[in-house]
């Protein structure tokens, strides 16, 4: 193989990583073998374990990126928003837009078979749990500015909340997988934004002054001020 200058060598990583990616979304990375990535990378078995020892390495070179890159969208995000409360509308609607994109099974399919694998193997689990750590320090980030700026109160905890957030991320993807046309994103996402602002409960109104009631202290007070008179 001939000598690749380091920039050179990065990209071809990165090209056998994303020819992998597209594999698995394909067929699950259980049914994909190195043959089916070597085809997709146009590169030869022995030209892929110049770059990867294992398969499981190229499984964890793509969750590794995939995380990389969900950091790197965020952060451009925020980065275009004007403070951290735009930025955090701009998460909100994040979220919508992708609720919204059917390509996302694909990638909660992928993500669910990495899990399952995950609890049979240690490696794998280690990889997996660095990966969403990534995505939780960014988020604590940006909620630790929120807290700073008083958009949030003193008293959340930025780890607390970052995990909710992660947590209903993945709840909402796995049911719109599993529930399909029963699952409305919509009418989710809408529930979602209701809590978020503290909407859910009913706007309770100001009741009117029963007549026995204060209707009676105003009467009493206006024969108060005539007899003074």
């Amino acid at each position: 193989m001939p000598k690749l200058k380091p920039e050179e060598l990065e990209s071809r990583h990165r090209e056998i990583v994303d020819a992998a990616r597209r594999c698995f979304l394909l067929n699950g990375f259980h049914q994909t073998t190195t043959d089916d990535i070597c085809r997709e990378a146009s590169i030869t078995p022995g030209g892929l374990y110049h770059y990867f020892r294992s398969k499981e390495d190229v499984i964890s070179a793509v969750i590794t990126a995939s995380a990389e890159e969900s950091v790197q969208r965020l952060a451009a995000l925020a980065e275009d928003a004007a403070n951290t409360r735009s930025s955090i509308r701009a998460l909100a609607g994040t979220f919508s837009d992708t609720m919204r994109d059917s390509e996302i099974d694909g990638f909660t399919r992928l993500d669910v078979d990495v899990w399952a694998e995950s609890l049979r193997n240690d490696k794998l689990a280690e990889i997996t749990k660095e990966s969403w750590a990534v995505r939780r320090d960014w988020l604590r980030g940006l909620i630790s500015n929120a807290i700073d700026e008083g958009v949030y109160a003193p008293e959340v905890d930025a780890t607390g909340l970052a995990n909710l957030i992660m947590s209903i991320w993945i709840g909402l993807r796995m049911g719109r997988l599993l529930w399909g046309d029963d699952f409305n994103p919509e009418a989710t996402l809408q529930a979602l934004f209701l809590m978020h602002s503290g909407r859910l409960m009913p706007q309770r109104r100001p009741q009117p002054l029963r007549a026995g009631n204060g209707g009676g202290i105003v009467d009493k007070a206006r024969k108060s001020a005539a007899s003074s008179a």
